[in-house]
């Protein structure tokens, strides 16, 4: 189970600024957000959509991923600079435009949120197995 509070493999669409809201508390001076949307484009090839499937083990791994990034990227617990990170996936049948993953990450400054950021959506494209 994830201490992240937000982390889905869904059909349905993707509203970025729920899964903000999901993540963001007073504390927290930054917000990173990344939506991936389907593009028009791939190799060189005209795209029209995009079909994406999950493997049952996708929401655990996404969970697990998130779960190491928070704990990397927050400094020592006598910092009070505590990082959080949310990430929601979409599956099925995509039209370009459609947002496919938001990736959120939350922490006292900005340094910390991008790098979270960052790397949490490196790892979600190379892990997680969509």
């Amino acid at each position: 189970m994830s201490s992240s509070p937000l982390v889905d493999i869904t059909d349905r669409e993707i509203d970025p600024r729920e899964v903000e809201k999901a993540v963001w508390t007073s504390a927290d001076g930054a917000m990173v957000t990344f939506s991936g949307v389907v593009r028009d484009h791939d190799g060189g090839r005209r795209v029209h959509d995009i079909e994406y499937s999950a493997h049952p083990t996708a929401r655990e791994t996404l969970a697990r991923l998130c779960d190491e990034v928070a704990v990397e990227h927050t400094l020592p617990a006598d910092s009070g600079r505590t990082v959080r990170v949310s990430a929601v996936h979409r599956v099925g049948v995509l039209p370009v435009g459609a947002v496919a993953v938001v990736v959120v990450a939350v922490a006292p400054h900005r340094a910390e949120a991008f790098a979270a950021c960052s790397e949490l959506i490196e790892r979600l494209k190379h892990g997680v197995p969509i």
